[in-house]
């Protein structure tokens, strides 16, 4: 299978027409980690037009929606602020962890495939590069290699097991894993390494601006903390700002259930019409509840930027009646009074993702090319 990626960043780079602090604004709204990095961000803007943006994504077959729509959302605000924007697929770090059989070419279809999505969801591919981890050590391997000792030298293995741990609670969450400690894999070598690993695959391009995997962000805190560490221990001038951006949470109360192994813990880009419309049935939404209720999170972060409203339709016993909400704290307002109600929200969820999901299902039924990597990612996932 041709694994190649087409889409390159403009010679001539995004021309940037906002001011300086609209541009502050569109980077600070994806969030970022600390008060510090803030006033790094902004003096960063103020030297650099054109900052480098490297976003790490880790290739899986089943594409949850912060991965599929929200990173689509922040890269295209990144490239209207002037930024180039590179997508790097962690290709490397898949094979380490023997997922999909640690076969490269099995992991670089996945990536292949996550890239249909991202086009078909509408990415600025004109301004976006995709780069494979595993190119950038192998093109550059006594650089990358000898940083990752350096950041070893400078660091204990009790920091190194802790930044491992967060790594393995993630995996219980991301693959499945088995939470009985007698039930997990044995712990291998490159594993308890990976922390430097990462840290060093995070400094070899030289960012000026990284954005983690969308996918999560909980696992990499260690490895935030151990980059910035050392960045400031070694003095370095390479010290990337890393922003965190906003998480969605699990559609379903019960927490045990967070993971991939109960498909009805999130949304994601395969999902069908029935599919899609009974997650979001089943979804916890309480009446007059706005703190920590999923639906809203979802409205909030995926509706409301994807189509600059939110339609909410009339009661079903009812004809007509629908309302249009330009701002969510009118609809977060409106459904702490009681004036919408549950059900009412989740119609409006509902919808609003059928409408953004029915373009990409339209392109991976009609192309060729994506059409054959959805079906290889059908194998992947039983």
């Amino acid at each position: 299978m041709d694994n190649s990626v087409e889409a390159t960043i403009s010679t001539t780079g995004n021309a940037v027409e906002m001011s300086l602090d609209e541009r502050f604004a569109t980077m600070r709204s994806i969030g970022l980690g600390s008060i510090d990095e803030e006033e790094e961000l902004r003096v960063l803007l103020e030297k650099k037009v054109a900052p480098i943006y490297y976003v790490w994504c880790d290739p899986l077959p089943s594409v949850h929606i912060a991965q599929g729509i929200m990173m689509v959302l922040n890269v295209n605000k990144m490239v209207k602020a002037g930024c180039r924007v590179k997508i790097l697929i962690a290709d490397w770090f898949a094979h380490i962890h023997n997922r999909f059989g640690g076969d490269m070419s099995d992991i670089r279809t996945i990536g292949c495939y996550m890239i249909e999505v991202w086009k078909e969801a509408g990415l600025e591919l004109n301004e976006v590069e995709f780069m494979w981890l595993s190119d950038e050590i192998n093109h550059r391997p006594h650089e990358y290699w000898m940083l990752v000792m350096d950041v070893a030298r400078n660091n204990t293995l009790g920091r190194m097991i802790r930044c491992w741990d967060k790594t393995f609670e993630y995996a219980l969450v991301l693959y499945g894993m088995p939470a009985d400690p007698y039930d997990r894999p044995d712990v291998v070598a490159p594993m308890i390494f990976e922390p430097c690993m990462q840290c060093a695959a995070v400094l070899l391009p030289k960012a000026d601006i990284w954005l983690l995997s969308m996918d999560h962000d909980d696992d990499l805190e260690e490895v935030r903390e151990l980059t910035r560490e050392y960045c400031k221990d070694m003095k370095g001038g390479n010290r990337p700002i890393i922003l965190s951006h906003n998480k969605l949470p699990n559609l379903i109360e019960d927490d045990e259930f967070g993971n991939i192994g109960e498909p009805a813990w999130a949304i994601f880009m395969e999902d069908g019409e029935q599919s899609l419309s009974v997650k979001v049935r089943k979804a916890f939404c309480p009446e007059k509840v706005a703190q920590g209720n999923p639906c809203l999170e979802y409205i909030r972060h995926i509706v409301f930027p994807w189509f600059g409203h939110c339609e909410v339709p009339g009661k079903e016993e009812k004809s007509g009646g629908s309302r249009t909400f330009h701002k969510v704290e009118e609809l977060i307002s409106d459904f702490e009074s009681g004036a919408l109600h549950s059900a009412e929200v989740k119609r409006a969820l509902e919808e609003a993702l059928k409408k953004i999901m029915k373009t990409l299902g339209a392109h991976f039924a009609g192309n060729s090319k994506a059409k054959h990597l959805a079906k290889a990612m059908c194998e992947y996932m039983i």
